[in-house]
């Protein structure tokens, strides 16, 4: 069984992993800015990306590290130092990590990092993006593309490096479900926008089975978009998740324009999107548990 090391474990990703590789047998550590004011079932070592100190006893006898850091995209409106926040919380932790990895001498087997499909970019078009394509300039865009690139501080040591592009994590222990959810249990649920932009999806058991393969090397290294096979629309995903509630879709869509006054240029996450491809990853034989949204929500009604 192997030791890992997980940094933004505290996440809900992060602690999906963190059980889910308990729970097979593995010891797992984290590295959170918060563990002396919150107790978790993992082993947790502090660590301050903005002063650049990590406890070095997280590396003792480390195999595979799954990175994980960087602020949520949108839990605050995009002010220019948010949008700082979000860059820095992603690049510097990385170079932070490949920093010590360095310094320690410190080799292990692989390196998984997370990304996320808003390196295409916010538009809604009817290309199917590929991991070998890029998408619109616009923030998400922006920021992401500075993400994946920090990674380059990590193959350059000479350790076998893997991203994941992830789309829209679904779970009911919180995360956007949770949030897309509540207002539909209470019968307030609607559509946003125009409904038409695409929301590329993925069940968090099966984003939790694709890190497994990777970190066991069933997934050769390499990029890969984390979404399901599914194309969706917002539309299609609220009649759905209406349907699992056992709720009628009666509202209207919620107009754009409030969205965007309500959150300003962060409304482009929710408002637009396009079709992501799975090509690659089911090339390599995975086999997702869920293939439909309807499969997918019943699971975490």
């Amino acid at each position: 069984m192997a030791k890992i090391l997980i940094t933004g474990g505290t996440g809900l990703i992060g602690k999906e992993l963190a059980h889910y590789f308990t729970n097979t047998g593995h010891t797992v550590v984290l590295l959170t800015r918060n563990s002396f004011k919150e107790k978790y079932p993992f082993k947790t070592y502090e660590w301050d990306v903005n002063s650049g100190h990590i406890n070095e006893k997280a590396f003792e006898d480390i195999e595979h590290i799954i990175h994980l850091a960087g602020a949520g995209i949108a839990d605050e409106r995009w002010s220019k130092k948010r949008k700082q926040e979000i860059i820095d919380s992603r690049v510097k932790s990385t170079l932070l990590v490949a920093a010590y990895l360095k310094k320690l001498n410190i080799k292990p087997i692989n390196f998984i990092g997370a990304s996320a499909i808003g390196f295409y970019g916010a538009k809604t078009n009817e290309i199917v993006y590929k991991e070998t394509d890029k998408g619109e300039i616009d923030f998400l865009s922006f920021s992401t593309n500075d993400w994946e690139e920090s990674y380059d501080a990590i193959r350059k040591l000479g350790i076998e490096t893997s991203v994941l592009r992830i789309g829209v994590v679904l779970s009911e222990k919180g995360g956007a479900y949770k949030k897309m959810a509540k207002p539909f249990k209470m019968g307030l649920g609607c559509a946003l926008g125009s409904g038409k932009q695409y929301m590329p999806w993925i069940h968090v058991e099966d984003l939790i089975e694709i890190f497994n393969q990777v970190m066991l090397g069933k997934i050769k290294t390499g990029l890969y978009n984390a979404v399901a096979s599914q194309h969706i629309t917002n539309n299609e995903f609220s009649m759905a998740l209406a349907k699992s509630l056992n709720k009628k879709l009666i509202l209207p869509n919620v107009p754009a324009f409030i969205l965007k006054l309500a959150l300003g240029e962060m409304a482009i996450v929710l408002l637009e999107g396009s079709r992501v491809s799975n090509e690659k990853l089911l090339n390599t034989g995975f086999k997702f548990k869920y293939t439909s949204i309807e499969e997918a929500l019943k699971s975490l009604a």
